[in-house]
């Protein structure tokens, strides 16, 4: 292996790590999701309205975190491309423009999230 294959395959570990972040975000989103569902259909909900707010506020800042992340990551992988003159700068600049904006979302969200804790709380999904 190459010092490019190794800088190349230590990044997909740390994308591989953040995916599976990103699947357990999903996997609480949908509970958050179902937890609205069985509130409008008058049955017990899975959390109290507080203990919603606060897995739902923790989760869009994992989430945020996250998308930090693949920005990095994506940022990281553009340098060693062109350390050793591999691949296409101008898709390295899209994937990086492309968690930019997946960056930006996730801050939306979060902010929603944040400034609707003292009101009612809809949830929606996919975060990102």
């Amino acid at each position: 292996m190459t010092n490019y294959d190794l800088e190349e395959a230590d990044l997909i570990k740390k994308q591989i790590g953040l995916s599976f972040l990103f699947l357990l975000t999903l996997f609480v989103s949908l509970t958050l999701s179902y937890n609205e569902l069985l509130k409008y259909q008058n049955k017990p909900p899975l959390y109290t309205k507080e203990a919603e707010e606060a897995v739902l506020v923790v989760n869009r800042t994992l989430a945020l975190l996250i998308a930090l992340g693949f920005l990095w990551i994506n940022i990281q992988d553009k340098q060693v491309k062109k350390q050793y003159n591999q691949g296409d700068m101008q898709n390295a600049n899209l994937q990086i423009d492309a968690s930019a904006i997946t960056l930006i979302a996730t801050a939306i969200v979060l902010y929603v999230a944040l400034s609707d804790r003292n009101q009612s709380t809809n949830i929606e999904n996919p975060e990102i």
